[in-house]
């Protein structure tokens, strides 16, 4: 999955670690921010890195304060 840089998306991410209670869970993640093209989804409870299944650039983009 390519990400554009420095842009906002709404993604669905998976936790793949079995160790945790959240494994095989998938969750929303709305908004997410790409940051330089490769964006990051921690589980709450490991702080694991979670697997991004699907993201959805979102338009308009969320303007910032």
């Amino acid at each position: 999955m390519t990400f554009e840089p420095a842009k906002w998306y709404a993604a669905t991410a998976r936790d793949n670690n079995e160790a945790c209670e959240n494994a095989g869970r998938e969750f929303e993640v709305n908004p997410l921010y790409s940051n330089g093209g490769t964006p990051q989804v921690e589980c709450g409870l490991c702080g694991q890195p979670m697997e991004i299944l699907t993201a959805t650039l979102l338009e308009p983009q969320p303007e910032m304060p």
